[in-house]
């Protein structure tokens, strides 16, 4: 594989005296990025693991799923990028595989944080499709919040071959099959329940919802015998603590919709009905005598089959808070609903966020700070592991964040943290300024990938950036500064170099050997504390290379030889 260009501004080519005097280094791998080394000793990337514990000789079917129960978190996307990062994985093994996603808006609504909005305690208890939507685009509340989650799937390049609502299954009566044999099996799972999770259950109790025929909620009804062809119900006032039920007392048919199955039997009935052998799933659910523990047991005693085998992914944390569809206003001002995020965040840096951490380790996602402008330097050496060491993990978490299947390596591109730098600097136009770094003009490809960056980065400066991130060049030598002999020496030195020096590598080399020569072999960072104070008027900044380099050179060299004469002038 030809090897193609680093990252202009490379944390391998950094100016690491430069990048302390801001006040912080980015060269330093905080992320913990792996070495060639240590993955070796690891053993297998973590996909290729899953995709070697599926027999070849077999079709297979991974499922995923989502309840649209309001506006949905960033964090909702780690589960179906997870799948479809696996889903890629089987096929490349050979593994002949179809990918399902249903959306689960047979459940009831039980937010608590919903009942507390206008006009929503009337619909506690109601299943998801028939609470009205919250604006005209859409036909219900389900489909409002779904359809907006599942948008982001073809720009983040998710893509199931088949979707399915739950409506459409139960009320089609495509379940009834499952139904039926879990009513006729429910002596069996109450004893599942209190054996697996503790959870005991009357003797009388069915594992159905049913949806009352007088007030529509079916989170607070109670179902009871089963003749084989209806089922007894009460819509109970104290069943539950977030939702009351009407009263009513009735008989009617679990099928065509009438009822739908405990979501941890559903789970079962899912597995059933589209074959499933393969389905990862969150923490919350996957915990020991948790829902799948006990799924697991129901489908192996009712079902007489093994359940599907899946890894457990952790949850997304957004400045140290897990990430709820209830709690919305714990991530909002994040930018962090799920169909907000991907037109903020380029699509491949949000897969890159999903897979760069192992699924079984908690990410910790904040935006604020540096932590973006690390989280791109990551994805960008990747991006060169790609060509490098393409078995590597980190060329398969490079490759797995790509939205398209079948990609290129990474073309030329300019280091996001030098991009934010650029666009406080008025005199740098930023494509062109590439080009130049480049020598060529950009691949259409490669003026998208800035075009990505500068849209980011502006975002960054104006919400989260640091103060030390940000500055903006002083029109005039700024009064209030003071400078020693020496760094006025230095900046005396520099001022033959401008304009004759214009790469900005050589000019970083210069830059060196001129502090050597003034603090007697050292390069102190005082040598760039006096180049940000003349153009700044503060003590940090950008690579100190790139003020010298983009401005012109005018405007550089006048500005040099006022900080350098400032006594002389003062005392004038």
């Amino acid at each position: 594989m030809a090897r193609g260009p680093r990252p202009h501004g490379s944390s391998s080519r950094g100016d690491r005296e430069d990048v302390r005097a801001r006040g912080h280094d980015r060269d330093e791998d905080r992320l913990g990025q792996l070495s060639h080394a240590q993955e070796a000793v690891r053993g297998a990337f973590w996909a290729d693991d899953e995709a070697s514990l599926l027999p070849p000789d077999r079709k297979h079917v991974i499922r995923d799923s989502k309840t649209p129960s309001g506006e949905i978190p960033i964090s909702s996307l780690r589960g179906p990028i997870i799948t479809d990062a696996l889903y890629r994985t089987f096929k490349k093994h050979g593994l002949d595989v179809r990918y399902v996603f249903t959306i689960d808006d047979y459940d009831p609504m039980d937010s608590q944080s919903m009942r507390q909005k206008s006009g929503m305690a009337q619909h506690m208890g109601k299943p998801f499709f028939a609470i009205p939507s919250p604006d005209p685009s859409a036909t219900d509340f389900a489909r409002f919040h779904a359809e907006k989650f599942l948008a982001t799937f073809a720009e983040l390049g998710i893509h199931p071959q088949e979707f399915h609502w739950m409506r459409e299954l139960y009320q089609s009566g495509q379940l009834d099959e499952q139904i039926d044999l879990v009513l006729r099996n429910a002596a069996t799972i109450r004893e599942i329940y209190a054996k697996v999770a503790n959870v005991i259950k009357d003797e009388s109790w069915l594992p159905v919802a049913v949806i009352c025929e007088n007030c529509g909620r079916l989170g607070t009804t109670y179902a009871y015998d089963y003749d084989g062809k209806t089922v007894a119900y009460e819509c109970r006032k104290d069943l539950v603590e977030w939702a009351e039920g009407c009263g009513y007392k009735g008989r009617r048919s679990p099928f065509k919709g009438g009822a739908k199955l405990y979501w941890n039997i559903q789970w079962c009935a899912m597995w059933d009905h589209f074959h499933v052998t393969y389905e990862e799933g969150g923490k919350d659910l996957l915990t020991a005598g948790g829902s799948r523990d006990r799924a697991n047991e129901v489908y192996r005693e009712v079902w007489k089959k093994e359940p599907p085998i899946g890894l457990v992914h952790e949850f997304l944390n957004v400045g140290g808070r897990k990430m709820s569809t209830s709690r919305p206003d714990d991530w909002k001002q994040l930018g962090a609903a799920a169909h907000e995020f991907v037109k903020i965040y380029p699509p491949y840096l949000v897969r890159f966020l999903m897979l760069r951490t192992h699924p079984k380790r908690h990410i910790d996602f904040d935006p604020t700070g540096n932590n973006l402008p690390k989280l791109w330097d990551e994805y960008d050496r990747c991006g060169e592991a790609y060509e490098t060491a393409p078995e590597s993990d980190t060329a398969k978490t490079w490759s797995l964040s790509q939205v398209d299947e079948d990609h290129g390596p990474p073309g030329f591109r300019i280091r996001f943290s030098i991009v934010a730098d650029w666009l406080q600097i008025p005199s740098v136009e930023p494509y062109r300024e590439a080009e130049e770094r480049k020598g060529a003009p950009l691949t259409p490809s490669e003026r998208e990938e800035l075009r990505r960056r500068v849209d980011l980065a502006r975002v960054w400066l104006e919400r989260w950036a640091p103060e030390d991130a940000k500055f903006s060049v002083r029109p005039e030598l700024p009064r209030d500064i003071q400078l020693s002999a020496e760094q006025k020496r230095y900046l005396s030195l520099l001022i033959p170099l401008i304009g004759k020096i214009t790469d900005p590598e050589a000019l970083r080399q210069e830059l060196y050997e001129t502090a050597k020569r003034v603090w007697d072999g050292a390069v102190p960072r005082e040598a760039f504390v006096a180049i940000y104070l003349a153009f700044l008027g503060k003590p940090n900044g950008p690579i100190a290379v790139w003020l010298l380099t983009t401005l012109p050179p005018d405007v550089v060299r006048k500005r040099l030889e006022e900080a350098s004469r400032m006594e002389e002038r003062a005392n004038a």
